[in-house]
């Protein structure tokens, strides 16, 4: 990634200018970066930095990604995501809420299933005996995603939504279906995939085939997390 300059708009370049602590900045700069690449590739675009700094990234009032072109709504929706040093952008053919979320796979405490997994997510997760922590992260990860679709992030209890897998032991790097249902009955259909320690997730309204691939091979096939920037908030 760059220093921050020509490649974002005045107003990323503001944003970024008065982010104090320098992991905020770096996601911050990781996830506009990310977008950019992502957008220009669907575009047709060449990844030049006054081609890039024409897309923008701005937020709802919600927090949710918007995407802007020239300082104009985007026909796309977008939704993005950054763990332990790489970020993912989805973007989606028409302006909609979708969502993505990546993770990795690592440790979660009985406290964390018990207080934000639902029974038979609980189930599930156990059940799964030595993927427990894979099977609990791609619950978790899948539940981000839904949130993102619902624009509510972590404000909504996470057991108001309810995961549910095809399966637990794909092929790495291949996609596999799951699907999320809200506790008003709303039904997201989606897709997760796991490369190495990396769980990527992906869902939205209507369902779909799973997302194609924006470019021959993702760089988290073959790269290991930046422990410098793995955060828990909850554990």
């Amino acid at each position: 990634m760059p220093a921050a300059g020509d490649w974002l708009s005045t107003a990323e370049r503001s944003r970024a200018g008065v982010l104090r602590y320098t992991k905020r900045r770096t996601d911050f700069l990781l996830g506009r970066w990310t977008l950019k690449l992502a957008v220009a590739k669907v575009l047709g675009w060449p990844e030049d930095p006054t081609v890039l700094a024409r897309i923008e990234g701005r937020n709802a009032p919600s927090g949710a990604p918007l995407l802007f072109i020239d300082g104009e709504p985007a026909e796309q929706g977008i939704s993005l995501t950054d763990r332990a040093g790489c970020a993912v952008c989805r973007v989606a053919a028409r302006a909609a809420a979708v969502g993505c979320d990546i993770e990795i796979v690592e440790p979660r405490s009985d406290a964390f299933v018990r207080d934000y997994l639902t029974s038979a997510e609980q189930r599930l997760t156990s059940a799964a005996g030595p993927a427990r922590d894979m099977a609990a992260n791609l619950v978790w990860s899948a539940k981000e995603s839904a949130l993102k679709v619902l624009t509510t992030g972590l404000r909504r209890d996470t057991r108001s939504v309810e995961v549910t897998v095809a399966e637990l032991s794909p092929l790495e790097r291949t996609w596999s279906a799951l699907r999320v249902r809200t506790a008003e009955g709303a039904d997201f259909p989606g897709w997760w995939r796991q490369s190495g320690p990396f769980l990527v997730t992906a869902c939205w309204p209507g369902g779909g085939p799973p997302p194609a691939a924006l470019e021959e091979r993702s760089p988290i096939d073959t790269m290991r997390p930046s422990h410098r920037w793995i955060d828990r908030p909850v554990s």
